[in-house]
């Protein structure tokens, strides 16, 4: 029996071990979608809730991207933290687009405080889901219990409509900050990302959401 054949994955993972599981776990999805003709838009819709692009699961996914662009993989992923720069700026790498080709990503910033008590979680198509520990513990250096749900499309459901509800409170981080390799810019004062974005819906102050289970 293979790793996620259960309906449900509750493990306690030490912090060295999550990339290699979450890599295990989207490599899981991706052999599933390779064999899908004519995948719909939901199957191949990635949605990621993570501290910082320095997240295991974050790693994970960006060391499977060239996996995910063959299949025509979409990403949004909002992150807690912007940092570090450089990893930041591989993921805002793939978030442009000359017009031609969508990008691949569409990244957003989750600034309000309240936020990151919500768990860092991420959605692979229609049935397979993933949730780790609150984002304002770190991933990287904290062990952890981690569910992987699948074949299990209201755990799905669920965790989608948590991720809408955080995504409304976001930025978009183009908007909010420029990274360059090495470098990072300062963020604008708020007023200044106020007439930069006039469109960005933002949460009431005091707004919070949770992903918490």
């Amino acid at each position: 029996m293979s790793f996620f054949d259960n309906a449900r994955q509750s493990r306690f993972v030490k912090h060295e071990e999550k990339q290699e599981n979450v890599s295990r776990f989207a490599g899981f999805y991706l052999d599933r979608l390779s064999v899908v003709e004519s995948a719909t838009v939901a199957q191949r819709s990635v949605t990621l809730i993570a501290r910082s692009p320095a997240s295991p699961v974050v790693r994970a996914m960006f060391a499977a991207i060239q996996d995910c662009r063959a299949l025509s993989v979409r990403f949004q992923i909002a992150f807690c933290k912007l940092e570090p720069a450089e990893l930041m700026a591989d993921w805002m790498d793939l978030s442009q687009t000359d017009g031609a080709v969508a990008p691949i990503a569409e990244l957003r910033w989750a600034r309000h405080s309240g936020l990151s008590d919500a768990h860092e979680q991420m959605v692979l198509g229609q049935g397979l889901s993933w949730h780790g520990d609150s984002m304002r513990r770190d991933p990287e250096t904290r062990d952890a219990f981690e569910t992987f749900e699948c074949f299990n499309t209201e755990a799905a459901r669920r965790a989608t409509l948590a991720f809408n509800g955080i995504w409304r409170m976001c930025e978009p981080i183009a908007l909010a900050r420029s990274f360059t390799r090495g470098k990072t810019v300062e963020i604008p004062p708020q007023d200044v990302l106020s007439s930069l974005a006039p469109g960005a819906v933002a949460g009431a102050p005091g707004a919070t959401a949770s992903t918490r289970h």
